[in-house]
């Protein structure tokens, strides 16, 4: 939804055709400020961080996965000379924004959806393309210890159904437990194809979505502690911001938007500004049909005051 985030974070810059998702519908958001700095929390492959250092705003980019970051470094190097990438957890926003010296800005994004190339890479088991691959699905290989055939492997039952029910249905994941438990006995899970194997039979499909899709999405945010990065990075962001700054966030599924949702909820409890989307943004029928990932894209955004 690039369009709607730049009017969101009360930019006005040129649109351009992106990777990432956007939407024709158009939203009367206007800003009563001048962004000067920005935080792009989830950079990818430097969608957002290219139309934002359109503006002539100041970036700093952060982004988790060491093979991403070099992409958008590459994609970035020319179009945003001003463009400040640090390799890192978005859960550590406050100690980044402020060594890097962005200590109160005037927006920051979050889009959390995975990034085109991690879906389509065939060896790092975000992948359905590939049944052979190594089923890893960490963002951060280097610094993360703990692989998805690793819990698959390790984890009891109660907490197998505590992971795929974050996307499953209770009924779904209590099977696939058991499921897990009694093929891992057999065999150790090892590779996509183990696990597509497993979740077959439990899943109904819906439309074209592969029925495998919500365990495997349940366990990639279980690996990479995505849930609760999430909610740490949210309440960090708004002692970032400067009166009239703006936290936008773009989600992909339930699990996120009721953080992002409570979150804001707490965040005008507490007295520190206002929700601008009463209801979450969602695309239009017609980029849906352009890109189907844009089904379950939901955007929320905060004001301080």
């Amino acid at each position: 939804m690039l369009s709607e985030v730049l009017l969101y974070l009360g930019l006005d810059a040129p649109l351009h055709t992106q990777a990432k998702v956007t939407t024709a519908q158009s939203i009367d958001m206007s800003s009563s400020f001048s962004v000067k700095t920005v935080i792009d929390a989830t950079v990818g492959a430097g969608g957002y961080s290219r139309e934002i250092c359109g503006t002539g705003a100041k970036v700093l980019g952060i982004e988790i996965d060491p093979a991403m970051a070099e992409i958008a470094k590459l994609s970035l190097k020319e179009s945003c000379p001003s463009f400040k990438l640090i390799v890192g957890n978005f859960a550590n926003i406050e100690s980044i924004a402020k060594i890097e010296g962005f200590e109160a800005v005037w927006g920051i994004v979050f889009d959390l959806g995975v990034a085109s190339p991690q879906l389509i890479s065939l060896t790092r088991g975000f992948s359905f393309k590939n049944p052979d691959a190594l089923l890893d699905m960490r963002l951060d290989p280097e610094n993360q210890g703990v692989s998805a055939s690793d819990l698959l492997n390790a984890l009891d039952k109660s907490s197998l159904m505590k992971l795929f029910s974050q996307t499953c249905q209770f009924h779904e994941s209590k099977r696939l437990a058991v499921r897990i438990i009694e093929e891992r006995i057999l065999k150790p899970f090892e590779t996509v194809g183990d696990f597509i194997e497993a979740t077959k039979g439990i899943f109904k499909k819906r439309g074209i979505v592969n029925p495998a899709t919500r365990p495997f999405l349940a366990l990639r945010i279980a690996v990479n502690s995505e849930l609760e990065n999430l909610q740490v990075a949210l309440t960090d962001s708004a002692k970032l911001l400067k009166p009239g700054g703006r936290i936008v966030v773009v989600s992909f599924h339930s699990g996120e938007d009721q953080i992002v949702k409570k979150t804001f909820l707490q965040f005008v409890k507490l007295g520190l500004g206002r929700v601008l989307t009463k209801k979450p943004i969602v695309a239009s029928r017609a980029e849906i049909e352009i890109n189907p990932r844009a089904r379950s894209a939901k955007l929320r955004a905060f004001e301080k005051n």
